[in-house]
């Protein structure tokens, strides 16, 4: 790695932490969870915790929900691959023990549903350079993997000193990304070169990374395995009337992710659509659960009487506002259709969230025009009439009554899907086997 290029980041980081660290500690008493191991993100770990991860483990790092969905799929998969040995020992071949590092409270949460001998989660340790030196060597993985985008200067410099391999799984390079690190290629194509792999989700992504001044070697195609259903989420077991107070056949309208001024749009789409199909019942699942009174406010204020999910209220609502984590997939295969957030122009924040969990699951899509973080796919499926593209509370109707009105366009939709999504299946084993054969020099000793 550039050694300059990591000097000036150092040097920028620390001024950039004081001035993030306000905005973060308020994010501690209103998303709640931050205090959770809030020690470990800080460098400290107490014996019990040193003992369980020991030394040699594969180290994966995840930002947040979305990541760790891919980090845990990621890790069912190769350890399917490469079982355990029966003495819990990890040998030339057979590595399944997992170290897992999670940014947010929401994404550590979950993340810790998963914990077992194989897989210890830990909160992600603050990239600062005595620390996370002492870190590496003191965990020693076999490899630092980092899941999409959220890479940490500091820890790969560390892991490369030792001749550890870093690789950057199912790698997202946005538009906006593409275009700074162009800006900075000179300082920027050193540091991605300092990467042993960059696993690709797409092949038009070859000639971007390309541009970048990436060497060609270090960039290998997988597909994503976000879009990848060889291993299907786990899902509860939901019923409608518990949660909704409504019969088993009525229609169900899914708001997922929604974030800030999309709430309100959403619910007077709904109020529309209710006109003409006067059992429709509406979910809204917010992407921060910590909104949850702002728009529990917003809701009331429009006469509408709400139902949290996370006091399991029961009887009749106009809205279930799903205040919860980590159950949001187990909602999909009971929704009619699904409008996917963070993509309406009154939305606070664009860029698009998850349209494909509802779309594997088997539920046609509506997303907003704003996807640029699932593009060219959001596109490609709207060209193949997988997804319907809205922009307003008027579309929303218009979609939500030729949907409800045209079975068939449903069933349509999701065939169209799975073809668009094909390309993407085996994603999971082919980003495994590229990172086991990776690992194999350094095993071996060649």
């Amino acid at each position: 790695m550039n050694k300059i290029a990591l000097f000036f980041y150092n040097l920028l980081f620390f001024p950039l932490l004081l001035i993030l660290l306000p905005g973060y500690l308020l994010r501690m008493v209103r998303r709640g969870g931050y205090q959770q191991k809030a020690a470990q993100r800080f460098g400290h770990f107490d014996q019990q915790t040193l003992s369980c991860i020991g030394k040699g483990r594969l180290w994966i790092h995840a930002a947040s929900v979305g990541e760790v969905g891919i980090a845990l799929k990621f890790i069912s998969n190769y350890r399917i691959l490469n079982p355990a040995v029966t003495d819990g020992q990890q040998r030339p071949g057979k590595q399944s023990h997992f170290l897992l590092s999670v940014t947010t409270s929401t994404g550590l949460a979950i993340a810790e549903r998963h914990s077992s001998v194989f897989l210890e989660v830990i909160a992600n340790p603050v990239d600062v350079p005595l620390l996370t030196n002492h870190l590496v060597i003191k965990f020693n993985p076999s490899a630092l993997l980092f899941v999409e985008a959220d890479l940490w200067p500091n820890r790969i410099a560390a892991a490369r000193k030792l001749g550890i391999p870093v690789i950057l799984l199912n790698a997202r390079l946005s538009v906006r990304s593409e275009r700074r690190f162009r800006m900075a290629k000179m300082i920027t194509a050193p540091f991605f070169n300092s990467l042993s792999r960059i696993i690709l989700t797409e092949p038009e992504d070859r000639e971007r990374w390309r541009s970048l001044g990436v060497r060609p070697d270090l960039l290998h195609l997988a597909g994503n395995i976000k879009y990848d259903s060889t291993l299907p989420a786990q899902t509860g077991t939901l019923t409608l009337p518990k949660s909704l107070g409504s019969g088993t056949k009525d229609p169900l309208f899914l708001a997922a992710s929604t974030h800030e001024g999309e709430e309100v749009e959403i619910v007077r789409a709904y109020l529309l659509a209710r006109n003409t199909h006067p059992t429709l019942r509406l979910v809204i699942a917010p992407r921060h659960v910590e909104r949850r009174a702002a728009i529990l406010e917003s809701l009331l204020s429009l006469r509408l009487t709400v139902n949290l999910r996370s006091k399991n209220e029961i009887g009749y609502a106009d809205v279930l506002l799903l205040d919860t984590t980590g159950e949001l997939a187990s909602w999909y295969p009971l929704a009619t259709v699904v409008f996917v957030g963070k993509s309406l122009a009154c939305s606070v924040n664009h860029g698009g969230q998850n349209m494909i969990e509802p779309l594997q699951a088997g539920t046609p899509v509506l997303i907003g025009p704003h996807t640029s973080n699932f593009e060219p796919l959001a596109t490609r499926l709207c060209e193949a009439g997988a997804a319907l593209r809205v922009s307003n509370a008027e579309d929303i109707v218009s979609a939500i009554h030729q949907l409800l009105s045209n079975p068939s366009q449903r069933k349509a939709m999701i065939l169209s899907a799975n073809s668009v999504l094909a390309p993407h299946q085996g994603a999971t084993t082919r980003s495994c086997e590229f990172v086991h054969q990776m690992l194999q020099p350094s095993i071996f000793g060649l």
